[in-house]
């Protein structure tokens, strides 16, 4: 940790707590660490940038400087099945973040499962990782979030951009992360545990890609369909081109190649 960053302990909400760095491996495993040593939490860890991001399905995330890499160790009282409304109150927080420094709010678009686009390219990914206690209760949870301030890798598998790019100005990363920390709390303070309605209509209000023909990418298959809307538990319903409606709960989405 350098003393580079201490000055950005207030950018966080009272009551919740920062740890800087100009370089670590990953914010996530930084949390996670902290989280076995018996960190309390709520804590910030938020670094300049990594030397093994990851993203989701265990991707790297390219993490050079100008952007935002924070994962937030948090330890509710929830059981696992809480969790399916936690990737969703996230990408929500970072679209507020976006849309406070600039982004269009119509072009700022929450893909399913855990990205947000603008202008319908990638800008930023989001990580959850979690642990459980002997006696079945989440013992803690990491919401890792990365987003594209100053810089987008030009070899992501879904087309990239940049905050910046797209304001066609340089933003700073403190002022975002400010953003986005106020977003995250007070989504997270006035979520009611067990209700996923009002999740499900603000983030379907912002969604990319529903109604539209995408291919979907899965473990095991890749195919089209249309998705038509997010369930109650967290799944997307796709319809698929036999008319048979399919359920995910993992995967990524693609625009059709020619129907972008």
């Amino acid at each position: 940790m350098t003393t580079d960053y201490q000055d950005w302990g207030a950018s966080a909400p009272a009551g919740v707590g920062a740890h800087f760095y100009e370089e670590c491996g990953s914010t996530n495993a930084v949390a996670t660490e902290l989280a076995i040593a018996g960190e309390p939490g709520p804590l910030w860890i938020i670094a300049g940038q990594q030397s093994a991001g990851r993203g989701s399905r265990g991707r790297a995330w390219t993490s050079k400087t100008g952007n935002l890499y924070a994962s937030l160790l948090i330890r509710p009282q929830l059981e696992p099945k809480d969790l399916t409304a936690l990737p969703f109150i996230a990408a929500l927080a970072v679209r507020d973040a976006f849309i406070a420094h600039g982004a269009p709010a119509a072009d700022v678009r929450c893909k399913w499962p855990n990205d947000v686009l603008i202008r319908d390219r990638k800008a930023s990914g989001i990580l959850i990782e979690s642990s459980a206690r002997s006696g079945g209760g989440l013992d803690h949870v990491i919401i890792g979030i990365g987003m594209n301030i100053g810089f987008y890798p030009d070899d992501a598998q879904f087309t990239a951009t940049s905050l910046s790019a797209v304001v066609g100005r340089d933003v700073a990363v403190r002022p975002v992360f400010e953003s986005l920390s106020a977003s995250l709390f007070a989504r997270l303070t006035n979520w009611k545990v067990g209700e996923f309605t009002d999740i499900r209509q603000d983030w379907s209000n912002a969604a990319w890609g529903l109604g539209k023909v995408c291919t979907l990418r899965t473990m095991g298959e890749s195919f089209t369909g249309t998705p038509r809307y997010l369930a109650e538990d967290g799944g997307l319903v796709v319809l698929l081109d036999d008319g048979q409606e399919k359920r995910l709960y993992a995967g990524d989405i693609f625009p059709v190649a020619g129907l972008e």
